[in-house]
């Protein structure tokens, strides 16, 4: 048998895992936070190199948002259904597909999806390149989407409103539905829309309300990378391959989503006389005076 013989081997450590320098110097990992970006800080103390610096979604975590593509199968075929559409010609444009969980479906490996959260689970992303489209005609991307969609029920698709309008002819959409691939437009808002984004990402007590199926490969290669705009903070570059996020954008959107008012400390606790309005005051003492005349 012939020997092979390995020049390198990777042992992964954390600074957890260094007990000698948390002795000496306690005020190690205070001293790290301190020095750089909370993505680059989670990077140094997590050993997590995935992560972005200054990423404009930093909730992003593949492990929490990103599941596997055989999970499409067991969706329920009464699950409702709808795509979202960013059109481009010259650059890329993306079509989304999305079930809404009702919060009951059966599957492996203890994976729970909560009541109202969305699933990407399939997407066709138009591009020959990083950035750059197939350019094909309205009508090829509409007769690609409906045999996409052969067996499926899909109740409604959203698409940014620009491709209704009309410049010397019949719009982009107008083209589309005469192949039977049918547009609303989206509300496309795009700070409200990238925070109802964000809401979904982080979704509640650590568990998301947007997953994304592994075959979706474009909207998870460019959603972490892309950044925020120079001269507003609150939108993202649009300089960047931002196509995937606008349509999920539109997606999210349609789907309203508010998470539950967390509970404050002692919210549970009776009032204070000082905290009571007068009518409350007033049913207070009624109701003591009952109670002592029982």
């Amino acid at each position: 048998k012939r020997m092979v013989s390995l020049n390198r081997v990777f042992i992964p450590s954390k600074i957890g895992d260094n007990m000698l320098l948390m002795r000496n110097d306690p005020t190690y990992i205070l001293r790290l936070r301190q020095s750089g970006s909370e993505a680059l800080v989670k990077a140094w103390l997590e050993g997590n190199w995935d992560i972005v610096d200054g990423a404009f979604f930093d909730e992003w975590d593949e492990t929490k948002h990103v599941l596997p593509a055989r999970l499409a199968d067991l969706i329920p075929p009464s699950a409702l259904r709808f795509r979202a559409f960013d059109w481009g010609p010259a650059k890329p444009f993306s079509v989304g597909w999305y079930a809404v969980s009702d919060g009951e479906w059966r599957l492996p490996d203890s994976i729970y999806i909560p009541r109202g959260a969305l699933v990407r689970y399939r997407e066709w992303y138009g591009a020959k390149g990083p950035n750059k489209g197939l350019k094909m005609t309205a009508e090829l991307v509409a007769d690609g989407i409906v045999e996409r969609e052969k067996g499926e029920r899909i109740r409604y698709g959203v698409a940014d409103p620009a491709i209704f309008i009309r410049n010397g002819g019949p719009s982009i959409g107008e083209m589309m539905s005469i192949r039977r691939c049918s547009w609303r437009a989206a509300d496309n808002k795009r700070v409200p829309g990238w925070e109802a984004l964000r809401s979904r990402l982080v979704g509640e007590a650590g568990v998301p309300m947007l997953y994304f199926l592994d075959c979706c490969e474009d909207a998870i290669r460019t959603l972490p990378t892309l950044q925020h705009d120079e001269t507003d903070p609150e939108d993202l570059d649009t300089e960047a391959e931002d196509h995937a996020a606008d349509e999920i954008r539109y997606g999210v959107m349609s789907r309203p989503w508010i998470p539950k008012k967390p509970q404050l400390p002692g919210s549970g606790l009776p009032k204070l006389p000082s905290q009571m309005t007068l009518n409350e005051l007033v049913a207070r003492n009624r109701q003591r005076r009952l109670n002592n005349q029982n």
